[in-house]
């Protein structure tokens, strides 16, 4: 009986031991203890920014956080905190550290004081990457942030600096870029195609985008020419709104698309937009007459890109609530993530079917967004929203 009492202890001591290590250990929403215990211990704080209605925060709670590796490394090397940005301290340190979307995934010195960070879902390998960099000051992204204030210009650190600014969701990649780029000979290599093509601003202000325009083919040839016309139509869609062009003004929409798409192609993406924004005001909407008109545009333009067919399902999506239109937009969004997937056609699919009342269709898609958001480096903040009114429906 004494010998099976100590198996038994033996037993249900390494049961608890197991469910002890089990993941990461987090201190749930107190950055108080966190600094005392990173103080004591010499560490850095690694802090989980998430919300209860965020579907890769969960993902990476149920994947990320329990990887065997990620695991060893985080729970040996950094003070783990789990803070709920929209309760008790949370909105307040959201503030302090300009959290734009989630799960953001901060790294603190003992201080409280931002020495590396990044957003978006991330798998094992990956999270176990950051977690290396950040606990490496040459790495880390303030302290390139620091180094790069300094006037260093080695071609190496600047494009660690603007690879880590735009992983970590922060301004200034496109300076690192032009002091990189400023200093090479032959900016057409490939690997200066790609450093121009990941760090280059959409917008026809950027001069380092209006090269790209210059030499449109071999950027195409580098880097697909899906892509290249993805990223110049969002830099011309978007500059419509920056530069307050009228879009009903289809002679203004030309001459401005003439400066992304040359004199050619300017008043067929001019059409394009126009059709788009051709009922504006939801008070003034003949969601049949802009169906027939979208419709008789696509039958005369059969190669449309994804991003175009993403904004006129979209359109369709603001402007009505009709099922059956409503389903016809459903057919293009399907359309375009077929050509391309991308966080901003599955937000769409995801709105579309949420007004379509397809629920587990419209969850799945809107965290399949976030997800590729996390790794575009694309705001989420939209597609965050709309998953709340899904779970709510």
């Amino acid at each position: 009986m004494k010998s099976l009492i100590i198996i038994l202890g033996i037993v249900i001591s390494v049961s608890a031991i197991g469910q002890e290590v089990e993941g990461i250990q987090f201190i749930k929403e107190n950055l108080s203890m966190a600094q005392s215990k990173a103080a004591a211990a010499e560490k850095i704080i690694f802090v989980d920014a998430y919300t209860t209605w965020c579907g890769p925060c969960k993902m990476m709670d149920r994947t990320t956080f329990k990887d065997v590796e990620v695991t060893k490394y985080y729970n040996e090397n950094f003070v783990n905190l789990k803070m709920d940005m929209e309760k008790g301290n949370g909105p307040s340190f959201a503030q302090m550290h300009s959290i734009r979307g989630y799960p953001s995934l901060l790294f603190l010195n003992a201080g409280g004081e931002l020495v590396h960070r990044s957003l978006g879902f991330q798998d094992g390998k990956k999270f176990l990457e950051l977690g290396k960099s950040a606990s490496d000051p040459n790495q880390q992204v303030i302290t390139l942030q620091k180094r790069f204030e300094r006037g260093e210009k080695d071609q190496d650190f600047l494009l660690n600096y603007a690879d880590a600014l735009t992983m970590a969701g922060m301004d200034g990649y496109e300076e690192a870029t032009q002091a990189y780029i400023d200093q090479e000979k032959d900016w057409n290599s490939p690997k200066n195609i790609r450093a121009l093509f990941d760090y280059s601003k959409a917008s026809i202000d950027s001069k380092l985008f209006e090269y790209m325009l210059a030499n449109k083919s071999l950027f195409e040839s580098e880097i697909g020419v899906q892509k290249v016309e993805d990223k110049i139509s969002f830099a011309a869609s978007s500059d419509v709104r920056v530069k307050q062009v009228n879009p009903t003004d289809q002679e203004a929409l030309t001459i401005h698309f003439t400066k992304y798409y040359g004199e050619d192609n300017a008043a067929e993406r001019a059409t394009g937009y126009y059709l788009n924004n051709l009922m504006y005001s939801p008070g003034e909407v003949n969601e049949q007459k802009y169906l027939a008109d979208v419709q008789l545009f696509m039958a005369t333009n059969p190669t449309l890109s994804s991003q175009s067919l993403n904004a006129h399902a979209w359109r369709i999506y603001e402007l009505s609530d009709d099922k059956l239109i409503l389903s016809q937009a459903e057919s293009w969004i399907n359309k375009s993530i077929k050509l391309e997937k991308n966080s901003y056609n599955l937000d769409t699919k995801a709105s579309i079917l949420y007004k379509l009342g397809k629920k587990i269709d419209a969850m799945q898609a809107a965290e399949e967004s976030l997800i590729l958001a996390g790794e575009e480096g694309s705001d989420p903040t939209a597609t965050q929203e709309m998953l709340k009114k899904i779970i709510a429906m």
